[in-house]
């Protein structure tokens, strides 16, 4: 019998945290024997628990490898559910917990990578990665790309394994929502949804507002998502002069509230591993506009199911917002074809089935 244990102490909420949750369940809903680790009162830890999921709680730093107590603490855990599928997300818990499962020759390490970001050739992520991990999964070909872009032979190819990240359509589709904003007549209203953090880049947004402002475009920008910037991102659109085009929502416990007040989703990030929130908007039948950067061309159809523009390109960003604006019905066209496209490419149950078979 397999033992997994998904380990994962970041306290946002997030792509990754998602990821576990839902594999997790998966599991768990198939009786398989399942564990999470994870923050107290996180995000993660309290949708696992409502899921009936165990939950084990433990808190660690970016130097909690260096602390043997620390190792100690998190082999012994290990140890006690007979882990033999342990599953990491972050590097951080890669550093700790993986070191902690290659002191007890834990069979099974599985690093999931999500994030387009390449790895740094250390000695440290030179011993992780060729002596400890055993898999790493990744969900997509511009992440599996970033492995080695800083040194050809750290991962082994016979190690990496491609499963882009699955949705459950029917769920998503069947749970109740209630639109958080209601748009006035002939109002545009565009939304985006993400940590209110660097990589999100939301700082374009407001550039992007301006630009729609000049262009007269009647338009309601609703950022979905909390974060440490969110005080300089609000002081910059006063600044800007377009504060009263822009609505900060906070933290969204139910992302189709926001979906279904928008007429078109917006990603400005800088980069994704695969983008969750893409997939979510093409299953609302929403078209989404997104730079041209790691992974979101696996999702977003260019010209069919929404439009890709060069990075930070403000003009042609502003350029396809004003053509679907203009006209509805491409409008309305692109949107159903981003929901068969998603229905299509990312049915969870296939895609759960990959996983469990990888990390099994």
């Amino acid at each position: 019998m397999i033992n997994y244990c998904f380990f994962n102490t970041i306290s946002a909420w997030g792509g990754g945290e998602k990821w576990h949750l839902d594999v997790a369940s998966y599991l768990h809903k198939k009786g398989a024997s399942v564990v999470v680790v994870a923050v107290q009162n996180s995000p993660l830890s309290k949708k696992a628990e409502a899921l009936g999921i165990e939950v084990r709680h433990i808190k660690l730093s970016n130097l909690s490898f260096l602390n043997p107590m620390v190792v100690y603490r998190v082999a012994r855990l290990l140890r006690r559910y007979s882990v033999n599928s342990l599953i990491i997300n972050s590097p951080r818990d890669l550093k700790c917990a993986g070191l902690a499962a290659w002191f007890i020759n834990t069979p099974n390490v599985i690093f999931r990578r999500g994030s387009d970001i390449a790895i740094k050739n250390t000695v440290l992520n030179r011993f992780l990665y060729q002596k400890v991990v055993h898999k790493v999964l990744v969900n997509s070909p511009a992440t599996q790309t970033s492995l080695n872009a800083n040194n050809a032979q750290l991962v082994a190819k016979s190690k990496i394994k491609l499963v882009p990240n699955g949705i459950d359509s029917d769920k998503f589709l069947d749970a109740p929502f209630s639109p958080i904003y209601e748009k006035n007549t002939d109002e545009f209203v565009l939304c985006t949804l993400g940590r209110l953090v660097p990589q999100k880049n939301h700082e374009f947004l407001i550039d992007l507002a301006v630009e729609l402002k000049r262009r007269q475009l009647h338009f309601k920008l609703l950022i979905g998502g909390s974060g440490p910037l969110e005080g300089d991102l609000k002081q910059k659109a006063r600044s800007a002069g377009v504060s009263g085009s822009i609505v900060f929502k906070g933290f969204i416990e139910r992302p189709k509230d926001l979906y279904s007040s928008g007429d078109v989703f917006l990603l400005p990030s800088l980069w994704e591993g695969f983008g969750y929130v893409l997939a979510e908007a093409g299953l609302s039948a929403l078209p989404s506009v997104a730079f041209d950067v790691s992974s979101n061309s696996q999702i977003i159809q260019d010209g069919k199911t929404g439009f890709l523009v060069p990075e930070s390109n403000t003009s042609l960003f502003a350029d396809a917002l004003i053509k679907l604006w203009q006209n509805e019905k491409l409008r309305n066209e692109m949107g159903e074809a981003a929901k068969r496209f998603v229905r299509k490419n990312f049915e969870a149950e296939r895609i759960f089935k990959e996983i469990e078979y990888a990390i099994s």
